[in-house]
């Protein structure tokens, strides 16, 4: 199946990169944009993938959803990055992950400019257009930490900022890309070796979740009492040798 969805995610890119007509509406909360083509994207990847399992259910981003359960679950973020889409910056994904149970076992982010293709299965490892990845090894205090700003939550502004404040007093630097796929992904590979963000909803992060743990990482929901895909909550990714003291520093500033 991983490769039928790679398949898509490829068709999807391309629906992505060919856009030459863009509508932008607004969705509710601050800078929350939607495009004709997020709605273009969405609509193709749900005939697809609900072609690939039957019986299966689709949540997505640009849609009313009904509640996450047991059944096996598509949730897609369609353009995850929209409004660095809209500003022609070509750093954007999509963004699936298949749930059985709740919890992912199948996982896939395209980027569509570069090329890149991520994929994992559960107890299976994660991928890079094919090639085995992992987290990278380096230590808390010379980390490159990924961080959002979750600018659809104007009220989670001052604690965000306060604590990426206290990320880059105690690593190398900060990075901010407007994907949280993509954010993910880099922790996977070992581009960057932490990622946080105060607020981001399942479709943003149910893939990147398990690409970041089957490459040796931690994906921690650290607000929640477990790590949960049915609602918005606070996420904190790392490598291993990052993981305690990023927890405590988040914990002490969010939590």
């Amino acid at each position: 199946m991983i490769n039928e969805v790679m398949r898509a995610a490829r068709q999807a890119g391309a629906i992505i990169t060919g856009a030459h007509e863009m509508e932008i509406h607004d969705k509710e909360g601050h800078a929350n944009y939607v495009t004709n083509v997020d709605v273009e994207v969405q609509n193709f990847l749900k005939k697809k993938l609900l072609e690939l399992l039957p019986d299966s259910v689709f949540i997505g981003e640009e849609q009313e959803n009904q509640k996450l359960d047991d059944r096996p679950s598509w949730i897609v973020d369609p353009i995850d990055g929209t409004m660095n889409f809209c500003r022609g910056r070509e750093l954007s994904a999509v963004s699936i992950a298949l749930l059985k149970e709740r919890t992912p076992v199948l996982a896939c982010i395209y980027q569509p400019y570069s090329g890149e293709m991520f994929t994992a299965e559960k107890n299976k490892g994660a991928f890079l257009n094919g090639q085995p990845i992992h987290v990278s090894e380096v230590e808390f205090e010379h980390a490159v930490v990924g961080l959002g700003t979750a600018p659809y939550r104007a009220d989670l502004a001052e604690k965000g900022m306060k604590l990426a404040l206290e990320f880059l007093k105690r690593t190398d630097d900060l990075r901010r890309c407007g994907s949280a796929a993509m954010d993910l992904a880099w922790v996977a590979c070992g581009r960057q070796d932490i990622f946080f963000e105060l607020s981001l909803s399942p479709w943003d992060v149910a893939a990147g979740a398990l690409i970041v743990e089957e490459a040796g990482g931690a994906f921690m929901m650290p607000c929640c009492d477990a790590v949960q895909f049915e609602r918005p909550a606070a996420v904190l990714a790392t490598n291993r040798k990052c993981q305690d003291k990023a927890l405590k520093l988040f914990r002490e500033q969010i939590c």
